[in-house]
């Protein structure tokens, strides 16, 4: 596993090749002490031997398709499940962020990594190609994938951090949350969006227009947050193009961060399936509609041959 370092004074990222991932972000907080906001593992065995994603790029399609299978012009592909047996969740058990990437390029600002992979080998419809390029300008990260394929596929490649603000790894409760949707995608018990449109958040704890404090949130007793025992649910966002997602702000330390991307939806996750079960983490995953292969209300997701799958998110870091 290569490691790579993008650094723009006290402020520090750290990609490394297996999964493409993100594996640690460094910045200080208002009283200048520098310490870590991003989940990561501390070497590749780890990384392997992990059941969670900790920033690696997740496809070829990210969050879940339910289990069955899905049909592209007629024809129907089974990717081999790999939660249970209800849903293949970000790809299968030998998906892209299980893959050592190539580097392509990369300078003081940038690296960018590549990867080819044979999906009819886990049930996808055939050979993929894709491309993740990381840019750092001052405190924001911004990565843009871009994949093809000589196949009709299904696409959803998606970044999977889990952010801390603290910079202790206290669980994620104080933190702050605004996210700009007026609606998101209730789900089943087997955390698939149930059918019918998207749900108006209005007058649920789902309603993050205002930014709300997310320990208090978790307190309601709302069916859905029971479901997933926490927030594991995908926000529709508002707006076409690049876009403002998500800020989030640990009041404590004056650490905020603000995403901005062109994907339609936010997948929020609070963490409480991490080990150890006590919230160490927020995952904010910008990505098409979860099971959206097998869902034709919502916006499709196939790319043909000759057509290139392009989305940009990028992360801004700041003190208030």
């Amino acid at each position: 596993m290569d490691t790579f370092a993008l650094a723009d004074g006290d402020f520090s990222v750290e990609i490394v090749s297996r999964g493409a991932a993100v594996n640690d972000i460094r910045m200080p907080d208002r009283d200048g002490v520098v310490g870590p906001v991003l989940l990561g593992y501390a070497d590749e065995a780890v990384r392997l031997a992990a059941q969670a994603c900790a920033g690696e790029i997740c496809g070829p399609y990210a969050n879940r398709i339910g289990a069955g299978g899905f049909v592209i012009d007629g024809v129907t592909h089974n990717p081999e499940p790999n939660e249970s047996d209800t849903a293949v969740l970000h790809g299968g058990p030998n998906a892209w962020n299980r893959q050592n990437w190539d580097l392509t390029s990369e300078n003081d600002n940038m690296v960018a990594l590549h990867l080819d992979w044979n999906g009819a080998l886990s049930g996808w419809p055939g050979q993929y190609h894709a491309d993740v390029r990381y840019r750092l300008d001052h405190w924001s990260l911004t990565h843009t994938v871009r994949a093809w394929a000589d196949v009709p596929v299904v696409l959803n490649v998606v970044s999977h951090p889990y952010f801390n603000l603290s910079g202790t790894g206290a669980p994620i409760d104080d933190h702050v949350l605004q996210v700009w949707a007026g609606h998101y995608l209730p789900v089943d018990a087997a955390a698939l969006p149930v059918g019918g449109p998207p749900r108006y958040v209005g007058n649920s704890p789902f309603d993050f227009r205002l930014p709300r404090r997310i320990g208090d949130v978790l307190s309601d007793p709302d069916p859905q947050l029971a479901a997933r025992s926490g927030i594991d649910h995908a926000f529709v966002l508002e707006g076409r193009g690049m876009k403002p997602a998500a800020r989030v702000r640990h009041p404590e330390s004056g650490r905020q961060l603000l995403i901005t991307t062109d994907y339609p939806a936010l997948q929020v996750y609070t963490g409480q399936f991490l080990e150890g079960g006590m919230r160490p983490g927020l995952a904010l995953e910008t990505e098409e509609f979860p099971d959206a292969p097998r869902r034709p209300d919502f916006p499709p997701v196939v790319i043909r041959p000759g057509q290139t799958y392009t989305r940009t998110t990028t992360w801004t870091f700041s003190l208030g």
